[in-house]
């Protein structure tokens, strides 16, 4: 597993321009303005315990659009193992702009405090850079964006080709509206109608390998000691190499992968040869992972215990099921669907797997 490298980038010191720019907003202060709602759903999935969908009202619809994917999950039970952030309980969930106009990846922001109800705003992930004439500006994060992992105040993101974007939440800024990107005057910066961006701070560039890791997914895993993430890789036939998973140790106190001299070593590697993997995590050492068939047949939730045969859950997720987050204080995994029409994120019961 020696081979599976990370290095750490600077940080980003045009984020302490904007700092002096923009104001910044926390967590709590985006969800006291959700703008859309999550009407509740019932999922076709084994041991369903709870589900939403998204807001479609006339001149505004989530559930159908195909501007706008969604790929990711994350809940406040990864970023705090007390399970509320700022006294909320949250679930994030990233989408990749689908249209093909260059628009990035947007967080979704979803308060779901209160018992079966949902609320959410939509932000914009945006990387920071000084412009050609010396200004402090930010550009749209133009990756598939297929997982992410919350951890503290830091969101990791997958980018496919070429490692982990890292995102800072205790920098969210508010933005003007408008339909531009970046800055437009001394005060004005615009993203893409979007009220709040999430800068990037650093990121984790990947080793070059013979046969390249395509970086799909990534979870948190608080089961191990010292805590870890787990990434993998989508497959949708019989390359070569088969699918992998890579596991990294992360630092609770820094928030940041462990590393030597900013290089961060994969603890683990296997090769599971698995197709059409969208997700995984490891509890206890176990594996969950989330295989799609398609955008008419439910997904297969598979489990393994490295050293064992693997465990087939057939149909046991939703149709066109992506990533996977665990939630230890209610023993729960939470995953997503992508497809327009069919588009819900919900929680299973892990015990019943």
């Amino acid at each position: 597993m020696t081979w599976f490298k990370l290095t750490k980038s600077a940080s980003n010191t045009v984020i302490a321009s904007l700092d002096n720019i923009l104001p910044i907003v926390t967590v709590a202060e985006v969800l006291a303005n959700t703008n859309h709602a999550n009407p509740t759903k019932t999922v076709s999935a084994t041991s369903f315990v709870r589900g939403f969908t998204w807001e479609d009202v006339t001149g505004y619809d989530d559930e159908d659009t195909e501007k706008w994917t969604p790929q990711g999950i994350t809940t406040s039970a990864d970023a705090l193992d007390v399970g509320v952030y700022e006294t909320k309980k949250v679930i994030l969930i990233d989408w990749y702009n689908s249209g093909d106009t260059g628009l990035g990846v947007r967080l979704s922001f979803i308060d779901h405090t209160a018992s079966g109800a949902a609320s959410y705003r939509n932000a914009l992930l945006v990387e920071p850079y000084t412009d050609s004439s010396g200004n402090a500006n930010f550009k749209a994060v133009n990756v598939h964006g297929g997982g992410i992992a919350w951890y503290g105040h830091l969101l990791y993101v997958v980018d496919t080709d070429n490692g982990i974007r890292v995102f800072d939440l205790d920098h969210i800024y508010k933005v003007t509206g408008g339909d531009g990107i970046g800055r437009q005057s001394a005060t004005d910066y615009e993203a893409y109608n979007y009220a709040y961006v999430v800068p990037q701070t650093f990121s984790y560039k990947a080793a070059t390998l013979a046969s390249p890791m395509r970086w799909s997914f990534v979870a948190l895993d608080r089961t191990t000691t010292p805590d870890s993430i787990v990434v993998g890789e989508y497959a949708a036939d019989d390359t070569v190499p088969a699918s992998r998973l890579v596991r990294f140790s992360i630092d609770a106190t820094t928030r940041l992968l462990t590393a030597t001299s900013n290089v961060a070593t994969a603890t683990w590697a296997y090769e599971v040869d698995i197709l059409r993997m969208q997700g995984a995590v490891s509890i206890n050492g176990t594996f969950y992972i989330s295989r799609s068939n398609g955008a008419s047949t439910n997904g297969d939730l598979i489990t393994w215990v490295p050293g064992n045969v693997v465990n087939i859950h057939t149909g046991a997720l939703g149709i066109g099921c992506e990533d996977l987050s665990y939630s230890r204080d209610a023993n729960e995994l939470w995953s997503l669907t992508e497809h327009p029409g069919t588009r819900f994120f919900y929680a299973v019961k892990a015990t019943a797997f």
